[in-house]
This record gives structure tokens, sequence and C-alpha cells, in this order.
């Protein structure tokens, strides 16, 4: 079969603006037109959505050639961006004509509502600006290499060396990953001060003082507030980090060590590198046969994206770091991205973004305003699926020691990432409620919040290294305010695992039936067709940890 990521992208303004005038024309005067105009917009924005998905993937998987990206920037000048005020007039038409809206479409005319009133004209240049800016992030940083034993590395190759069983290798990699990130350090700097300017900007023309409470309402975040995310900020520093900072002294103890450093917290504490697969085609039959243990459909959907060339998998020179699910809905099927290595983390990976493939299956039916746009509820599923794979892992690690080391992992991880979650929300939540700072300012603040969420790490003599760590962190630059969703879902995740422990049939019902809601009700809701709650209270949030803790002492007897 012909590789899709050479087919051809051919959508022209000329031929995409008669369809959104008939859209703006089509006269709606009962439940059923209603009903019919949401269908007819599905189906064009699903175009555009599947047209825009291509151009994101061949850019991706072709990061080394300036004609993808090119192309990629061209779409969003003469597409997406001209299509911005003809999206706002659609769902201006469907408010005005929310009285014919019949039942099951309130939620929805709300989330729309939101936008009407938080799109302002002048903010348009300004957001294709942002988005093209942003990108200069992935470029810059993608573009470091440094020299490592002799030869030139990239940030992501130097990455693997923080597993080193070797300390002194770890920390070489590690202090030489700052030595390239500081390179661009004035440059990244730069380009971050642009960007909060345009944030800025944008927030005063909706009429907020800040850019933080501008994108908690763009976000339509109904269910919390602000100040519930400052809770969920404590309720970690109370109850997670108390609980890792005796993990660290674990860590310390049987790695025989002081202190545990910065590069000292990936390594495998017995000095075993796991390798759950050797390559990327025995990658991808564990991971069927994993997938049909836990869910025939999973598998079967698995196996239709491996047959539609839907799946690319092994790192290689010339594509883009990370990982990603694209739907693309006129294709019926996801495509996932990722860069494999032979690591444990690529067997998280996979299932993560197998979760994200799993609710673009089962919400394509839905009008595209109640697809999957909510990142708690993006993210509640693709870290269920992998909490939830784990029991099947066994495909992957045939020695009952490796299974423990890697389900110790994935779980000690699931809670790891909380404070350095915190942190980036934190960290966002300061620097746009204080618009005004210096750089210095930036980085002075962002050390003290490394202080107040240090899982039990020796930072000692590393200041300037402390301070900058934030530069790494792409969501930063690239998409505000995108960052604080995966600490909700991970204690939604966490809940859901849980569940599964419990009664695994009855969960995996409520995940399914979870999965096919989509965005169709307030988060709070959705949350409990998935059999849990939306909660940040330090009660739950300890009840989370003493989960985490007795299955850890489980699998460690």
């Amino acid at each position: 079969m012909e590789n899709p990521t050479r087919r051809a992208c051919t959508m022209r303004w000329e031929e995409v603006e008669p369809v959104v005038r008939e859209l703006l024309d089509f006269q709606i005067s009962s439940p059923e037109e209603f009903r019919t105009f949401i269908n007819k917009v599905t189906d064009f924005f699903d175009r555009v959505r599947e047209e825009h998905g291509w151009l994101y993937i061949k850019m991706t998987v072709n990061a080394d050639k300036e004609e993808f990206a090119k192309a990629y920037e061209e779409f969003q000048k003469e597409i997406v961006a001209k299509l911005k005020p003809y999206e706002q007039k659609i769902k201006e038409k469907i408010v005005e004509n929310e009285h014919f809206a019949p039942r099951g479409y309130e939620h929805m005319i709300k989330v729309i509502k939101n936008d009407v009133e938080l799109f302002r004209e002048e903010n348009v240049p300004l957001q294709v600006k942002e988005s093209i800016l942003s990108r200069n992030y992935g470029t810059i940083v993608g573009n470091i290499e440094v020299d490592f034993e002799g030869e030139k590395k990239t940030l992501q190759q130097l990455s693997v060396y923080l597993r080193d069983p070797d300390r002194s290798t770890r920390e070489l990699a590690w202090r030489k990953r700052y030595e390239g990130i500081w390179e661009v350090r004035d440059k990244l700097n730069k380009l971050f001060d642009e960007l909060k300017e345009i944030r800025h900007q944008q927030a005063l023309n909706a009429g907020f003082s800040n850019y933080r409470d501008y994108m908690h309402r763009l976000k339509s975040r109904f269910e919390y507030t602000p100040e519930d995310l400052y809770r969920f900020h404590e309720a970690v520093e109370k109850e997670v980090v108390p609980y890792l900072v005796e993990r660290t002294k674990i860590r310390q103890r049987k790695l025989g060590i002081e202190s545990v450093r910065p590069w000292d917290t990936a390594v495998d504490v017995d000095g075993k590198v796991l390798k759950p697969f050797s390559s990327v085609e025995e990658f991808m039959e564990k991971t069927e046969r994993a997938l049909k243990r836990l869910n025939p459909t999973f598998a079967e959907r698995f196996r239709l994206m491996r047959e539609k060339n839907l799946l690319d998998l092994e790192n290689r020179k010339g594509k883009a770091p990370g990982g990603y699910n694209h739907t693309l809905p006129k294709t019926g099927a996801p495509f996932i991205f990722m860069n494999a290595v032979g690591q444990p983390g690529d067997v998280r990976t996979i299932f993560h973004e197998l979760g994200h493939s799993m609710h673009s299956f089962e919400t394509l039916s839905l009008p595209v305003f109640y697809r999957p746009h909510r990142m708690e509820v993006a993210e509640l599923a693709s870290m269920s699926l992998e909490l939830i794979s784990m029991e099947y892992w066994d495909e992957f690690y045939t020695d009952p020691e490796d299974l423990k080391k890697a389900k110790i992992e994935e779980l000690e991880g699931a809670l790891y990432f909380l404070p350095w979650c915190m942190i980036v929300d934190a960290f966002q939540h300061w620097i746009y409620t204080n618009p005004d700072h210096t750089p210095k300012e930036r980085d002075e603040y962002f050390a003290y919040l490394m202080d107040r969420f240090n899982p039990g790490v020796d930072w000692s003599d590393l200041d300037e290294e402390k301070k900058t760590r934030w530069l790494f962190q792409l969501h930063i630059f690239e998409v505000p305010f995108y960052y604080i969703e995966y600490g909700i879902a991970q204690i939604g995740a966490l809940a859901i695992y849980r569940n599964y422990i419990e009664d695994p049939e009855k969960t995996l019902k409520d995940y399914q039936r979870f999965l096919s809601v989509g965005c169709s009700m307030p988060v709070d809701e959705v949350y409990k067709t998935a059999g849990i709650e939306l909660k940040f209270s330090r009660d739950y949030i300890r009840e989370i940890v003493d989960f985490v803790a007795k299955q850890i002492e489980e699998i460690e007897k």
C-alpha cells in the first residue's frame, strides 16, 4: 500500500469560501434543520481538519525538509487564518438559532456562546503570528548539537544517557544538555518575551486584565477556577511531595550515593537497562497481543492502523521529536507518531497515544464541537490506558523481575510527574499575572518553585541550572496553560486504575462509555461516566497517593 504521508494536499481558499458562505446562508427554522446544519458544519470542518492533519503529519515525519514546513505554514495563513472570521460567524449563527436546538445540544451551545463572547477580530492576526512564532522554539531547540564523547549529539539523543548505569556518563550528559540550551538561552528568552507580549495583548483586546484569566475562560474551564488550581498545587505540595521525598531516599540508599542529584533520577537503581523490544515490528506485535488481551476491539483498531500505514513509530534522523495521535476524520482512523528507541518509555508512549486513538474512533460520529477538545478529557483517555495496560506488560517483559521494575517505574513516574506539573502551571500563573517581569525575575521565580516542589533531589551548586530548567519545556513556549490538564487527568487515571484493580470488567465498560461521550457534557459529568470524580482536595489526593503506595508495596514484595 502507498505511504499515506505522500498524499497530495490540494485545498484552496477559492474552493473553501463558497462552502462556508453556503453554510452561512443555510436557513434554520426547525429542530431538524438545526441538526442538519450542525451535521453540515461537522462535515466541512472534518474536511479542513483532515487536510490540516496530513500537512502536520508530513511536516513532522519530514522535519528535515523545509518544503513540508512551508506547506504547513502556507495552510495556516491561507486557510486557517482566513477561516477564523467565518468560523466565528458560524458559531454566531448557532447561538442565534439556539431556540431550535433539540435536546442534547445544551452544553455545546454554552461552549460556543463563550467562544462568541471572547472572539475579537483584532486577535486573529495576533493568533496567527503567535502560532508561527511559537514554532521557532522547536526549530531552535531541535537544531542544538553538542560534543559528547567525540560525537555530535542532539538534546533528545543525550537524554538516553541519563539512564546510563555509569554515574559520570549520566552527569556529563546532563551537563551537556544545559550547555546546549545555554547556547540559545538569549534567543529563547527573546522569543518568549515576544510571545508573552502577543498573548498579553490578546487578553487586553478581549477585555481581561491578564492572559491567565483570559485563557481560563477561552479554555471553557467552567468547572473549576484558578483558585481551585492553587489548591491543587498545595495538595500536591503537602500530600505527594513528602511521599516522593521518602521514595527518593530509597533510591539514594539503593544507588549507594550521598544524595540524589538531578542526573540520578532516571537510572535503574540496580543498574539494569530494560529492553522491552528490539525492533519496531516486534514492538507492534507485542502491543497488538497486549491489546487483544485487554480489549479485542482495541486490538482490531490497532491492526487496522497498521494495515493503513497510519503508524510512524521508530526514531530516525529527519523526524521531529516527541509523539502524538492525530485524528483524521475523513480517513476514519487516527495517525500515531512517536520516536521509539527500545526503552520502557516507548511502551508507555504507545499506550498513551492509543488511548487518544480509541477516543478518536469512539467520537468520530459526534458533532465536531463534541469531539474531545478539552485536554482534561483527552488526557484522561490516554493516561488511563497507560495504567490499565500495565496488567498486560508481560508481553514486553517476560522476566518477572523486569515486569516489576517496569510497573514500579510507571506508578512512581505518575506521582513524580505531579510536582513538575504544578511547577509548570504555577510558573505560568505568575508569568501572565505579572506581565512586566524581567527575564531575571522569571528565572528566580522558577527557582523558587523548583525548591517548593522538590521531591528530595539535591540541586546544591546548580543554581543556574535550576533557574533555567524551564527552557526545556516546550509547552511553556508553544501551548500556554496546556499542562495542568495532565495533572488533573493523572489523578483521574490513577482513580480509574484503582477501579480496574477492583473490578476490571465494570471499569472497562465505564471507560468505553467515557470515551464515547467525548466532550458532550461538562468535564465533571464526563468524569462521572468514567466512574470517578473531578476533585482537587488534599483528602482526595492523599487517597490516591495511599493507593499508589500500597500498589508499589505489593509489587516490591
